[in-house]
């Protein structure tokens, strides 16, 4: 088995049909205007920060990254904050507060906390930044020694997320790990010791060669290391990374089959719930109320997106910056938005993944809510609504009546199964196509 984009069956199918979408190389004379105008009345919004570098590529990253170049990374970070400058001026007068700070990469945790409290003070310069907003980044456990992780607080930084993903060291060979079990232990005590406000650790499962049995070890030691939160994902493998094509031709075992994978989604969450942990999305476990760096707003918005190949979404415009690393300094050095891509998001899509975003991450909704978001005549806009929903009620994945819709437990699989499809249909097959050239005219997805 492959986890690829046509893995999942009748659920890569709907999120086919779901997420539809036509990128246009922009305007550039008007999409500074399109963006600022799509607003809505909400104000608080989110930003994420791309960093795309690190010392050594994995071999399954769909995303965005480069090898590590000390000279293009300050060039790097010179754009970043320019870009920043360009959409604090854009965007000034709208009364927009920053609720949520968030980077990703790449490799962020490779930045070290003066570079990281230029790019917080630049920030502040143009937005305004809310008191109790947490900025959060993503580290590599080598690099979280206990001088760079006291920095990393005093810098500013309150939430990281461990890439630690696996306590085997056969499993972090395959995924191409140059960390250790030892490197992550060790990345734990020093970011707690630190005074981190909130620690998660990421693993994978369904790697090449793992049983039920090592999923089940991995879950145990991450509950003995007593973090706020354990995020668990499948490895999903995009069509243009190596560890494809050595899934391939078989120079990999293979990945566990589907009986395995809904062993090891269920024995997550047995493990987890009776540790403590709530289950707050279908992957990700936490023993508080707080989760790191909400996805809710890649699908909502409003989310801003600095750095290559980063994507935004205001609420109704969606757009994609440039993959190109190179084309980003270029472009953002000469006063212009590196957005490689832009598209409006009209209200029946904007429904779907409001739903999406709350029925299939544990939380259900109340239809008030709804109603209230896009008004009583909601149902119209999305024609076949209240037939789907139907269909996944008589199917036992859901449970729905007047007031409230939730999912079942028996729904959590099928909801994983969606999740991931979508996942793989929209952000990576975007990243996939703008990873081929830096400024295509159009891309439609999936």
């Amino acid at each position: 088995m492959i986890l690829d984009q046509d893995a999942f069956g009748i659920w890569s199918f709907i999120a086919k049909k779901a997420f539809k979408g036509t990128f246009q190389k922009p305007d550039w004379n008007f999409n500074r205007e399109s963006l600022r105008n799509s607003f809505n009345a909400k104000t608080n919004i989110g930003i994420y920060l791309h960093i795309p570098f690190c010392k050594s590529l994995c071999p399954a990253c769909p995303y965005v990254r480069t090898l590590w170049n000390e000279d293009l990374v300050n060039a790097y970070l010179k754009a970043l904050k320019n870009e920043i400058r360009m959409y604090g001026k854009l965007l000034e007068g709208l009364g927009l507060k920053v609720g949520s700070i968030h980077a990703g990469g790449g490799t962020p945790s490779l930045l070290n906390p003066s570079q990281y409290q230029d790019i917080l003070d630049t920030l502040n310069q143009y937005f305004e930044i809310d008191e109790s907003a947490g900025f959060g980044i993503e580290a590599n456990p080598q690099d979280m020694t206990r001088e760079k992780s006291s920095g990393f607080v005093e810098a500013g930084i309150k939430e990281l997320s461990i890439g630690v993903q696996s306590f085997h060291r056969s499993n972090l060979k395959i995924l191409g790990r140059t960390h250790s079990v030892e490197d992550s232990l060790g990345a734990i005590e020093n970011t707690r010791k630190a005074g981190f406000k909130f620690i998660n650790i990421d693993l994978m499962y369904m790697l090449p060669g793992q049983t039920v049995e090592d999923w089940i070890q991995d879950l145990e030691i991450a509950v003995e290391q007593n973090v706020n939160e354990i995020t668990t994902y499948p490895l999903l493998v995009t069509r243009y990374t190596p560890m494809y094509h050595r899934l391939k031709n078989d120079s990999l075992e293979p990945q566990p089959n589907k009986r395995a994978f809904k062993r090891m989604f269920y024995t997550t969450f047995n493990i987890l719930e009776s540790a403590g942990y709530k289950p707050l999305e279908i992957y990700g476990f936490s023993n508080t109320n707080q989760k790191y760096a909400t996805v809710n707003l890649e699908m909502e918005g409003p989310l801003l997106g600095f750095g290559c190949g980063a994507a935004g979404f205001t609420g109704s415009y969606e757009y994609q910056n440039t993959c190109s690393v190179k084309e980003y300094i270029r472009s953002v050095l000469n006063e212009n938005l590196p957005i490689a891509g832009e598209r409006e998001v009209n209200t029946k899509e904007r429904i779907i993944r409001w739903i999406a975003s709350r029925l299939f991450v544990c939380e259900g909704f109340d239809l008030y809510e709804l109603k209230t978001e896009f008004g009583e005549g909601f149902s119209d806009k999305i024609g076949g609504l209240g037939k789907m929903l139907k269909t996944l009620k008589f199917l036992g994945i859901i449970r729905a009546d007047n007031k409230r819709i939730e999912l079942t437990r028996r729904g959590l699989f099928s909801a994983n199964l969606l999740t991931w499809s979508f996942v793989l249909h929209g952000p990576c097959a975007i990243a996939g196509k703008y990873l081929e050239t830096p400024w295509p005219n159009k891309v439609v997805i999936p």
